[in-house]
Order: structure tokens, then C-alpha cells, then sequence
């Protein structure tokens, strides 16, 4: 009986990939391990489509990454090959940052800057991003003031914070220390006001880093229990950071 069992649910999960359309490395995995496959499927494909939840979906990519990292990624390059766009461009370099090739994610970012696009803020944000990322201080710094120059209505807490970062990577300490000084009161989470008690300590100011510290810790005491969920990374490091001073 358990075998019969295994056999129809094998079946269903199978016609299930099939009608949905689902990648055809769910169907080795349902075939080739009867149990768990169809389970791992059910999880990963099935209950999601079910319910149709953003977790649901969010579970799918997951999972699709795990067994085909770059599944996402090729299909991008397909549609950059059929229609070079600056929205195509754009596309793919969000997939790349995402997945941490900053350097080429740079190079698409710039590419989508063409056209009506070519001054458009937020794609020179997220290029900004890329280079940072790239270790390329100097080329963040020149694109957050071309988009200043061309945008200059613009407002974005991120943009400061990727200003601050640039400046203390070119060595610019004490602009840097300047602008934290700003960006602290406005910036909504801890990270900003880490990298400050960072920055302060590579300078020798042990207390002022520790009371930036505990000044991020008192804040997500007091905060709901969202806050402290959201900024879990950030919180975890701030509390070795106190240890260690």
C-alpha cells in the first residue's frame, strides 16, 4: 500500500510540473527520489501555487537558486540578446547584483543610463551601489554628483549613506565623520549609525564608537519586535562590536 502511495503522489506532482510548466529538473527530482522529491516539490511548488503568497513565491526562487543558481540569470541574457533596452539592461543588472557580481551589474547599469533613462536617478543610484561594491570608491563618488548635478530635487537617505561609505574608502575621514554626522538623525535603521561607530573607531574614538553603539542598542530595545526582526544582521553586529570593546 505505501508503495501504490507513493506511486499516485509521484503521479499527481508530476502532472502537476508538467501542466504548470515548472523547470524539468523537478520531474528527476520527483522520479528519481519518490519520497522526499515529491515532497521537497510539494514544499517548494505545489503549497505556494496553492496559496499564492509572496512567501510562497519567495520560496520558489529560493529553492529554483539552489538547484539552478543561474537559471534566472540566463533567461536575462536571452532578452538583452533579442532587445538591447535600457530596461533589459536594467534588468539584468539588478539579477547580477543581486547574486554579487557587482562589477558587470556596473557595467549594464551604466549601459541603461541611455536614452530617456539617461539621467534617471535611481538607475545612477543603484550604479553608484555597483561600484561601491566594486571597490571603486572614486567612481561612486563621481556618479552620486552627476546625479546630484542632473537631479537636484532629488533626496535619497541610501545615496547619502553610499556618499559617507565612498568618502571613508577614498580616506576622507573627517568628510566622511561630517556627513554621518547628518545622515544619523535621519536614517531610518542602524546601518548608518554602524558604520559611524565604525568610522570612529578606525579614528581612536573607542567611547564615541561605543556610545554610537549603544545608542543603536537602546533604540531596538524600544523598538517593536518588527524592528529588531528586520535589522537582525545589523543588531547581531553591533552586540560584537560591544563585546569587543
Amino acid at each position: 500500500m505505501p508503495a501504490l502511495l507513493i506511486v499516485f503522489i509521484q503521479v499527481m506532482c508530476g502532472i502537476h510540473a508538467v501542466r504548470s510548466g515548472q523547470e524539468r529538473y523537478w520531474l528527476y527530482l520527483i522520479i528519481g527520489l519518490p519520497g522526499l522529491g515529491c515532497a521537497i516539490y510539494a514544499l517548494a511548488v505545489m503549497v505556494p501555487d496553492w496559496l499564492g503568497s509572496r512567501d510562497g513565491k519567495r520560496l520558489i526562487r529560493h529553492a529554483h537558486d539552489k538547484i539552478d543558481p543561474e537559471r534566472h540569470l540566463r533567461a536575462l541574457r536571452e532578452e538583452l540578446e533579442i532587445a538591447e533596452t535600457s530596461q533589459n539592461h536594467l534588468h539584468l543588472a539588478d539579477e547580477l547584483a543581486r547574486i554579487g557580481q557587482h562589477e558587470e551589474a556596473a557595467v549594464h547599469y551604466g549601459k541603461a543610463l541611455s536614452g530617456i533613462f539617461i539621467t534617471d536617478p535611481h538607475i545612477m543610484l543603484k550604479l553608484a551601489a555597483a561600484q561601491l561594491a566594486s571597490r571603486d570608491a572614486l567612481a561612486c563618488r563621481n556618479t552620486l554628483d552627476d546625479l546630484i548635478k542632473h537631479n537636484p530635487d532629488f533626496m535619497s537617505p541610501d545615496g547619502h549613506l553610499l556618499y559617507a561609505r565612498a568618502l571613508t574608502a577614498q580616506g576622507e575621514l573627517d568628510k566622511a565623520e561630517d556627513e554621518y554626522r547628518v545622515l544619523i538623525d535621519y536614517y531610518s535603521g542602524p546601518e548608518a549609525r554602524f558604520r559611524y561607530a565604525q568610522l570612529l573607531k578606525d579614528k581612536g574614538d573607542f567611547a564615541g564608537a561605543k556610545h554610537q553603539l549603544e545608542t543603536i542598542a537602546l533604540i531596538a530595545r524600544r523598538s517593536k519586535p518588527h524592528y529588531r526582526k528586520l535589522h537582525k544582521a545589523w543588531l547581531a553586529k553591533v552586540n560584537q562590536e560591544l563585546k569587543a570593546l
